[in-house]
């Protein structure tokens, strides 16, 4: 598995994980009106906007098929997103994904980070160090709301670097 920064040519594929992701892994935890609401702002051009301003990581098989995606906020120092492909969960890509985003965060001086976790993925951080802070939730742009989890995380300055 290799993680890289994504460009404008993962778009599509990178559209079509997160779509497969949330409609695979949120479903028993959001109503079938708010995964059609979520799932459906998710064109290639949505991320036009993040690949330009945020720190943007793909993981990607030998075959260079999306594994996942993970999603730096430098400005908020937040996770924005990490998303896994259905068929690739509980293979370690969303964590080498997180230890990435986390490295990346402390070579650049970030040493507390937040993420507004689904609700199906807080088992995820809380076993990486994340706490939980509070019920948030998340604002689509066509008005409806999804909860969230505020977590947070410090990250210690000289951290080991795990591989």
């Amino acid at each position: 598995m290799k993680i890289r920064k994504a460009s404008n040519s993962d778009k599509g594929n990178i559209s079509r994980l997160h779509i497969a992701s949330i409609r695979k892994l949120c479903g028993s935890y959001y109503t079938q009106q708010q995964l059609n609401a979520w799932t459906s702002v998710l064109a290639p051009s949505v991320y036009d906007q993040a690949l330009k301003e945020k720190l943007f990581l793909v993981a990607e098989d030998s075959q260079k098929d999306l594994l996942g995606i993970g999603i730096l906020d430098f400005e908020n120092t937040e996770v924005s997103a990490i998303y896994i492909h259905p068929d690739a969960v509980g293979k370690g890509v969303g964590s080498k994904l997180l230890n990435e985003i986390e490295k990346i965060a402390r070579n650049n001086g970030i040493f507390e980070i937040t993420v507004h976790s689904t609700l199906n993925a807080k088992g995820f951080y809380m076993a990486r160090g994340y706490s939980e802070q509070e019920l948030t939730f998340h604002n689509l742009p066509n008005g409806s709301k999804l909860e969230c989890i505020r977590m947070l995380k410090i990250l210690h300055k000289y951290a080991e670097q795990r591989h």
